[in-house]
């Protein structure tokens, strides 16, 4: 899950309840909360006030499990050719399909966007963690009562991480979670851990405030763009380009709307011996 772009969950109006296996799964790729997106498909086979409870009843169902402020993004939609049963969301629907498609089409794009934002997250987690173990390791005894000392600072690391962050300037959002921490510490002798190297934090310091910044500058263009092109595959259309009205995309239109180049079928028309008025019987067009 650290690598990908986007996540994926498809729920269906009709089984919206989530099982063990998607729980667990849900679960196991905590930490990158921001790239899941919810696909909510076949919302033309209810009617609008039916609609608001099924979204209602979702978004209670993953409130649950996805235990963030921001709210996951949810594409509700038809997914496939079919006729739409109720169409009086048709406009909702293909506004939600044409902003599913560009995403898709435009992760490509964003994929740099996504490895500087993971290595900005990783330094600054790096930072954090060296000032939370040198703090610990400055605040032990030289000879008695280490152990002592070691289970009071465990049991003050809530208290010790806003301390450090009042102190050096972090957001508290950058630290771990203090039990996670406090299980990973109880196995380690504070007074063995190497002192602060302040070469190193000045390098890393650089790196955040004048390295990163330089590197983000060289691709705004790539993430301000919102529209997907049709030509992004090879020259050819993408297969997720934005759809218009009536679930067309652009390149359906195109096609549809231009008058078929006789020129090209004409080799494989004859090969089947149409009669001297240039037809062919029904049973050699079945064939």
């Amino acid at each position: 899950a650290d690598r990908v772009d986007i996540i994926l969950l498809l729920f269906d109006i009709a089984k919206l309840d989530i099982s063990d296996e998607l729980r667990r799964a849900i679960v196991a790729i905590k930490g990158n909360d921001s790239k899941i997106h919810v696909v909510l498909n076949k919302a033309d086979a209810c009617t609008t006030p039916q609609l608001m409870r099924v979204y209602g009843a979702l978004m209670w169902n993953l409130g649950k499990i996805i235990d963030t402020p921001e709210v996951s993004r949810v594409y509700i939609g038809s997914f496939w050719e079919q006729p739409l049963v109720h169409d009086e969301q048709r406009k909702l629907f293909e506004s939600e399909q044409n902003e599913l498609f560009t995403t898709l089409a435009q992760l490509p794009r964003s994929a740099a966007v996504r490895k500087l934002s993971d290595l900005i997250k990783r330094a600054r987690l790096a930072k954090v963690h060296a000032y939370i173990i040198d703090y610990l390791k400055r605040k032990m005894p030289y000879m008695f009562g280490q152990k002592k000392r070691q289970r009071e600072l465990l049991a003050k690391l809530p208290q010790i991480y806003e301390e450090i962050a009042r102190d050096k300037g972090l957001a508290l959002g950058d630290f771990p979670d203090p039990k996670l921490l406090h299980d990973k510490l109880s196995a380690c002798n504070f007074a063995k851990f190497k002192k602060l190297n302040a070469k190193k934090m000045q390098a890393l310091d650089q790196m955040l405030s004048v390295d990163m910044p330089k590197l983000i500058e060289l691709i705004p263009v790539e993430a301000g763009r919102r529209v997907a092109d049709l030509s992004q595959v090879a020259g050819k259309p993408s297969p997720f380009v934005t759809v218009g009205l009536d679930g067309e995309s652009g390149a359906q239109r195109e096609w549809w709307h231009r008058p078929p180049d006789v020129e090209m079928f004409r080799d494989e028309f004859d090969a089947l011996g149409p009669d001297a008025e240039g037809k062919i019987s029904g049973q050699t067009a079945k064939q």
